[in-house]
């Protein structure tokens, strides 16, 4: 990539809590080096080309760029646009127009597909294009390196909010509790559930995700035990969890189903959209690596470095249980390595009646979360 060349930076898909600190790094990283001439934002998707909608993010002062890293979401808006193979020259085009030479594009799995159609598409025109991706993804949706940065604040966020929602069932009159987690095919997000559980806390009792079929006796015994024990009862499940008959086992197909077998009152939660981007649970951790990951994207493009994401890792040679040890690395795969089909949990993360999860998933999940939760009370 020449040093006289622009470069712009695309959201693409649903941002999250680390989003806007990822975008930081690379503008930080532009202002150390000379790696570009002008930084620009698409202020509309891969839209922003065409539709004038470029914000300079090289202008912004030195302040702004340093909120960044402490506002969740994305200054620049995540949009979806599926292109064909019809829109390739346009798109070439709108580059060269605008003296493009690095793409950067953020975000989950669209922004791989962005990411993967814009190289194809600059090679096919002989236009010389220095692409990139950054996956962030609340949902830990791409299938690269360890983890995705915005899962770890999605993962806080489920932890304690699944926490402090099993406190309210346990003191009040709907002692059954289903929470609903984003998530049809994966069930990352739906397991960190299981993180808001310690000596004081022992809901969430049971955990459904969509890659392992739920056997619904073991369930409802399981839920049984703890409303028994407890006085209330706790189940944390995801969009697309089902029973071994293929039973839908969501929020309201699950309460319907648990109440009337247990003969208990009960609710079910939604957190939505907030679990994404909620600024009070961002795990420091997860924007530091978004951040890094931001830099590094920026130099490896001055180094003409192309065709690669760009994700986290993790040191395997530092410990092997909870955070003792760990060390995030910056990992570079591919873009042609990576496939289009969400991340699933590995089979060892759940138990086989696909209502719990592991020691195994506990162990690699707790480090990313950014320590541990707040401590309660609960009486003698």
């Amino acid at each position: 990539m020449e040093r006289s060349a622009n470069c712009l930076i695309v959201v693409a898909g649903g941002v999250t809590a680390v989003t806007n600190s990822a975008i930081a790094g690379l503008v930080d990283e532009a202002g150390r080096g000379d790696y570009v001439a002008d930084i620009w934002g698409a202020g509309a998707g891969i839209n922003a080309l065409t539709e004038d909608k470029l914000v300079d993010l090289g202008a912004q002062k030195r302040k702004v760029i340093e909120g960044l890293r402490r506002t969740p979401g994305s200054v620049l808006p995540g949009a979806h646009r599926v292109l064909d193979e019809s829109q390739s020259a346009t798109l070439v085009e709108a580059l060269r127009l605008n003296e493009i030479g690095a793409l950067f594009v953020l975000g989950g799995l669209p922004a791989v597909e962005l990411a993967r159609f814009a190289s194809d598409a600059a090679q096919k025109a002989n236009y010389s294009l220095t692409t990139l991706c950054v996956p962030l993804s609340a949902e830990n949706e791409v299938d690269a390196g360890d983890h995705n940065p915005g899962y770890g604040s999605m993962a806080r966020f489920v932890a304690s909010g699944v926490r402090d929602a099993g406190r309210a069932a346990a003191g009040g009159e709907e002692p059954l509790l289903v929470v609903e987690i984003a998530g049809k095919t994966c069930g990352w997000a739906t397991a960190s559930s299981a993180l808001a559980r310690d000596s004081s806390n022992p809901s969430p009792h049971a955990v459904l995700v969509p890659e392992v079929a739920v056997n619904l006796e073991t369930l409802t015994d399981e839920l049984r035990r703890a409303y028994q024990k407890y006085g209330y009862a706790v189940c944390v499940t995801s969009g697309g969890a089902k029973s071994t008959e293929g039973q839908s086992l969501n929020g309201d197909a699950l309460l319907a189903l648990m109440s009337e077998k247990l003969n208990i009152a009960g609710h079910c939660d939604r957190p939505g959209q907030m679990a994404r981007v909620a600024q009070n649970t961002v795990s420091r951790a997860d924007g530091d690596e978004a951040y890094n990951l931001g830099a590094l994207a920026m130099r490896l493009a001055g180094d003409e470095a192309s065709g690669y994401i760009v994700t986290a890792g993790r040191d395997a040679h530092l410990g092997e249980r909870g955070d003792r040890g760990y060390r995030s690395v910056e990992v570079t795969v591919q873009l042609n390595q990576v496939g289009n089909e969400p991340r699933l949990l590995p089979t060892n993360y759940m138990n086989e009646s696909g209502t719990q999860v592991t020691d195994a998933f506990l162990d690699w999940a707790r480090p990313l979360v950014g320590g541990a939760l707040p401590e309660y009370i609960s009486l003698a």
